[in-house]
């Protein structure tokens, strides 16, 4: 099924193409943002979580838990629906470049009470030919009673993927600095951090306390390790060579690790089983797909503000070179 569907084919000629290169797991994982839809899920799901045909890399500890005392003591998690119910966050800053750092990172929330939220989450990435694509997921958080700056995303069917988000320091309807740890079926031990904020940018007035928050983990990371995103959400138009025809006549190997590296990826792309009667469940989504359309609306105003500001402007440059050539 997987080499009759084109894009699952693609996915597989491109981890070929990533052996024996410095970034393999980075390109890896590439591969998955760029080729994955329901066959490849599939596939993944059925040699990784039913055949076990790829071990589970193992924790080697290279995103080890903050400091208690870095994490905040108490959160409420209705914090996410923002001021009036508008639960837009933005992802302004990411520290994991596999994970964390893409453009157009508009995530909406809502909680309808204290211990429990939803997330849907957006992103882009950007294909071979220079066009990109929005990707989506649906994610639901417990609070965990004993630690409140812990949430809980477990109980996932797919790779039975498991992620664990730390709150570092936040301000109300103004930023959340997360770190998080996750595990899934092939990689245990992954994890990385970001910033959310109501607005697309970091405020440089807020930098300081970024970076006594992130100091405060008593990790290796720094705050100059946080990429900032970028979250214009503008039209992409630049050209490049189409993966598939480059490396079509390459040999399919998919081997353990580069499974490994591209299924934890593939976990923002999984959607939670959520239960169809659970009533806070239903209205949280009723109210999640407001937001995205509200959100959809704006991003479709601005595409045809910007083309008429383009046409004016064309208008405008032609008249200055008709005065030039014609002296009109």
């Amino acid at each position: 099924m997987c080499i009759l569907n084109p894009k699952c084919f693609a996915n597989v000629i491109c981890l070929n193409t990533c052996n024996d290169r410095a970034d393999e797991a980075d390109c890896q994982i590439k591969c998955g943002d760029l080729f994955e839809n329901e066959v490849v899920g599939v596939f993944n799901a059925c040699a990784v979580s039913q055949k076990k045909c790829v071990p589970q890399k193992q924790n080697e500890g290279l995103w080890p838990l903050p400091a208690k005392e870095s994490m905040v003591k108490s959160f409420d998690t209705r914090i996410w629906n923002g001021k009036e119910g508008d639960g837009r966050w933005y992802i302004t800053a990411g520290l994991n470049k596999d994970f964390d750092i893409f453009d157009c990172q508009v995530h909406f929330f809502n909680s309808q009470g204290p211990g429990k939220f939803f997330a849907k989450l957006f992103w882009r990435v950007t294909e071979p030919d220079g066009e990109f694509f929005t990707k989506n997921a649906l994610q639901k958080f417990v609070q965990d009673p004993k630690n409140p700056a812990h949430m809980i995303n477990h109980d996932n069917e797919y790779l039975h993927y498991k992620d664990d988000w730390y709150i570092i320091d936040y301000e109300p309807n103004d930023f959340v600095l997360v770190y998080y740890q996750g595990s899934n079926d092939a990689w245990d031990g992954y994890g990385g951090a970001f910033l959310y904020q109501r607005e697309p940018k970091v405020r440089p007035d807020l930098i300081p306390r970024l970076e006594k928050a992130v100091d405060s983990m008593g990790l290796k990371y720094k705050w100059s390790d946080f990429t900032l995103t970028d979250n214009s959400c503008k039209e992409l138009s630049q050209s490049a060579i189409v993966l598939r025809e480059e490396y079509a006549k390459k040999i399919l190997i998919t081997e353990e690790e580069q499974l490994q590296n591209q299924l934890t990826q593939l976990r923002t792309a999984a959607v939670n089983t959520i239960v169809t009667d659970e009533k806070e469940a239903l209205k949280s989504l009723e109210f999640l797909e407001k937001q995205v359309l509200a959100f959809e609306k704006e991003i479709a105003e601005d595409v045809v503000s910007i083309k008429n500001e383009v046409v004016k402007d064309l208008a405008a440059v032609e008249k200055e070179v008709e005065k030039d050539i014609f002296g009109k």
